[in-house]
């Protein structure tokens, strides 16, 4: 039976191949979805930060959170979006470079505790790509704010587009 013309639409799209129906989500719905992932991310940094230490919360905090939290964030996003009148795709433009870069970061760390002083190499890399890393660092995670910022503030925005 269909819906009563009164209720909002659904509407189909497909993903990996399986479609899937999802409401449009409210301002209000992913505001307090965002809300309820900034108290988990929160809570597990402390968590983390309290039970672990902080040299191993230095080393592989930051980037556990950020991939705890990511999957969360993306979902919320990829359902806000469309509502909001940009594409689901945006949602990889955050996805992806947060999501590789956490990754980097906790593997670099894993391969170089692992192979410690019998492996010198990881290092020497590191220092040879430093200056390049320096260099390209501030802009990238300039331009990536900005990015981000654009989805999430479009993402918050009262700003529902009419299915």
């Amino acid at each position: 039976a269909s819906p009563p013309s009164n209720t909002r639409s659904e509407r189909p799209f497909s993903s990996a191949g399986f479609h899937v129906r999802t409401r449009p989500m409210t301002q209000r719905d992913f505001l307090g979805g965002l809300g309820r992932v900034v108290v988990f991310g929160a809570l597990l940094a402390l968590g983390l930060r309290v039970g672990l230490g902080a040299r191993w919360f230095g080393f592989y905090g930051a980037a556990t959170v950020a991939l705890a939290t990511l999957p969360f964030l993306t979902r919320l996003l990829w359902r806000r979006l469309p509502a909001s009148g940009l594409s689901r795709w945006w949602t990889l433009a955050y996805a992806l470079p947060a999501g590789l870069v956490a990754a980097v970061q906790i593997g670099y760390w894993i391969v170089f505790f692992a192979t410690g002083p019998d492996n010198p190499m990881l290092g020497v890399v590191r220092e040879m790509l430093r200056p390049v890393i320096d260099l390209i660092a501030p802009w990238a995670g300039a331009a990536l704010l900005a990015v981000w910022g654009y989805i999430l503030m479009h993402a918050a925005s009262r700003r529902t587009v009419a299915d």
